[in-house]
Parts: C-alpha cells; structure tokens; sequence
C-alpha cells in the first residue's frame, strides 16, 4: 500500500467528538498538523483561540515556538516522538492520537522513562483514516498533563 503524501490520514470526528475532556480549561490551542482543518474547527467550536500550523502551507511545527494551554493533534506516526518532544516544550497538556503499539519498542525505551503519558484515552472502534477499513491497529489518544481529570485510563465507546 502506498502512503499517502506528508502523511496525511484525516482523524474521523468520532475520534475526538466524544472526548470525555472539558474543553472549557483551556483558552488557547495548537494543532500542529492541520491537514483539512477539522480538527481547528472542533477546536474553535469550543471557543478555544486555536493556533495551527501545516507543513503544506508552509507553516512547520519545528520551527514554531509559543505556548499554549493545550496541544492537540494526530501527528505523523512517523517522527510522532519528534512531535510529541516538541510540543511538550511549548504545552503542559499534550494530547496526541497514536498506534497503541507506539508504547512498545526499544528505541522508545529511554523516551517512555521520560515521558511516560499521564493518561491514555482508548479508541475502542478502530478508526478508519482513508475511508476504505480499518488498518487493523488499535489507536489512543495519548495525554501529557498536570491535570488530575486527563490522567489514567479511560475508553471512548
């Protein structure tokens, strides 16, 4: 299967629609890979004042600074530890969708002992990103955060 350019898979609005998150915490946003934009407009639905970047459009998240109450995005899995790094510099809550298999690997040993998430929201449907099934890996959304309500384990039907 070929990949899709820059990595581009747009998360279903499933996905984030049912968050179990208050979103009224939060003032200020970033979504580092906007792609089609729906995950900026679920954002600003929210009344968060959301700031965004796109590789596309020529906006790249690694050379971005600033800070925000909140990161939110479903990064390329393949420099996700670079994303996840990155935004953890610039938000004391990060919240990303990743493969659950991303907690696995030896490479990623010495990153998990220093960043272990703080909370993991499971996607119990797998979600499909091109429209045509499922690529049969189970998904979660990954959260960094001093806030006691977005940590640990929790399941969105």
């Amino acid at each position: 299967m070929s990949r899709s350019p820059y990595d581009f898979y747009p998360t279903p609005e499933w996905c984030y629609e049912n968050l179990p998150i208050d979103w009224s915490q939060f003032k200020t946003a970033l979504e580092p890979c906007k792609g089609d934009g729906r995950i900026v407009s679920f954002l600003e639905d929210k009344e968060l004042e959301v700031d965004w970047c796109e590789i596309q459009e020529g906006k790249d998240f690694f050379e971005h600074e600033g800070e925000y109450d909140l990161i939110f995005t479903n990064p390329p899995f393949s420099i996700a530890q670079e994303f996840i790094e990155h935004a953890l510099s610039m938000s004391t809550t990060v919240i990303m969708l990743l493969r659950i298999n991303f907690l696995g690997s030896q490479k990623r040993y010495d990153f998990w002992s220093q960043f272990p998430p703080d909370g993991l929201v499971i996607l119990s449907k797998r979600p499909s990103f091109t429209g045509k099934g499922t690529d049969a890996t189970d998904y979660a959304w990954f959260i960094w955060s001093d806030r006691k309500e977005l940590q640990g384990l929790k399941w969105i039907k």
